[in-house]
């Protein structure tokens, strides 16, 4: 009996750690996905400008000639 009274909060204080671990990349894991998110609309955005103006100096010169 007293073997499990030394080992229960032994086991207890490595649960919480485990749990702890697996909180904060859970945690980084979703801060990713959020920066990765980000920055593919950024460069969805970017894209889509560059493709406006390409068709805006197409049109111009079009126009032009």
């Amino acid at each position: 009996m007293n073997h499990a009274k030394q080992l229960f909060p032994i086991a207890l204080q490595e649960l919480i750690a485990i749990g702890e671990k697996a909180r904060k990349q859970r945690e980084q894991r979703e801060r990713a996905k959020q920066a990765s998110k980000a920055s593919f609309t950024r460069a969805c955005k970017h894209a889509t400008r560059k493709e406006k103006q390409a068709k805006q100096l197409q049109l111009q010169l079009q126009t032009r000639i």
